[in-house]
Parts: C-alpha cells; sequence; structure tokens
C-alpha cells in the first residue's frame, strides 16, 4: 500500500511550461523624433516602440494619429523588425513649408481582455520632418519668345528682353 512502510511508491517528472500573457503596453523610448524629408515613396526614418512581452504578446501596429502633416505621410508597420516605418506621400517643398509634426502610436495586436485594467496597450510620440531645401531651375514668365531682327542691326543692340523667376526663396538669385 502507498505510503506505508514497505508499500508500493513511483516518481515521474512533470514540465512545466510558462507562456507569456500580454501585460505590458508598448513604450517609445523617447518623446520626441526628428527627421529629415525624401523624395515621395521613399522612406524618411522610423519609429521602433519596445514591449517588455515576447512573440505575438509584442507586435505592434503603427499610425499617425494627429498632426499637421498626416495626409502628406504614410507608416507601415515592418512585422519582423516591428518597427513603423515613415514614407512620404506627396511632394514637400520647401519654400511652402518647412516643419512638419505628426503624432504616432503604437499599439499592441494581441491584448488579452484579463488584462484590460493594465491598460492603454498603447503609447504616442511625436515625430517632426524638417524639408530640405532642394534648388529649383528658373522659370520663364513665358514658355516661348519670338524677336525679329533686321540683318543691318547694329552690334550690341538690344533686341528683347526675357523674364525668369527662381522659385526658390529670395537668397537665391537668378545669374
Amino acid at each position: 500500500m502507498g505510503g506505508q512502510m514497505g508499500g508500493l511508491s513511483g516518481t515521474t517528472t512533470v514540465n512545466i511550461t510558462l507562456t507569456d500573457v500580454n501585460d505590458n503596453p508598448p513604450r517609445f523610448p523617447q518623446s520626441k523624433l526628428h527627421l529629415i524629408s525624401s523624395p515621395v515613396g521613399t522612406a524618411i526614418g522610423s519609429v521602433k516602440a519596445t514591449d517588455a512581452d515576447t512573440g505575438k504578446n509584442a507586435e505592434v501596429e503603427y499610425r499617425i494619429i494627429d498632426g499637421d502633416g498626416t495626409d502628406m505621410f504614410d507608416i507601415v508597420t515592418q512585422r519582423d523588425t516591428q518597427e513603423g516605418i515613415i514614407t512620404v506621400r506627396k511632394p514637400l517643398d520647401y519654400e511652402t513649408r518647412r516643419l512638419y509634426t505628426l503624432k504616432v502610436e503604437a499599439e499592441n495586436i494581441h491584448v488579452d481582455p484579463r488584462f484590460y485594467y493594465l491598460g492603454p496597450f498603447k503609447d504616442t510620440t511625436i515625430v517632426k520632418i524638417s524639408v530640405e531645401d532642394v534648388d529649383e531651375p528658373p522659370v520663364f514668365s513665358r514658355s516661348s519668345y519670338l524677336f525679329e531682327v533686321h540683318e543691318d542691326i547694329e552690334l550690341g543692340t538690344i533686341i528683347g528682353t526675357v523674364m525668369a523667376r527662381d522659385p526658390d526663396s529670395a537668397s537665391s538669385p537668378i545669374r
């Protein structure tokens, strides 16, 4: 009998596997980030929130939730790196606007309802994007000019005038 002297006994090994639950929100390591613009369709930089959870519980989705450049930029979540890649959606013009501000949110994808009380399972950061000045060519006031000249005109005579303007700032005069 088990438990008595001379009784039957046995041993076994029990393996207990602990798995992670999503009980930690993502957190941006910095509250502000500064990036420099680039051409349309290209990446200008990335944001990354850290999450103390592991596996699918650490997966984050990024989105632009506010700011003065929400229609000018996109953000895509890179699944393998868990980064938010910010790209330029529309052409940027230094002479029109030199700085954009975005509010970017990182939110957990898989939230266990048992831990809602620990939430919210998201965080935000401010991204400032500086637009670089790209030298633009002069723009002529007309697409073509026609001047009539007599064949016996004196050398050095002015036969007409063309006008062009520099779309860049006034500090870039046309030479």
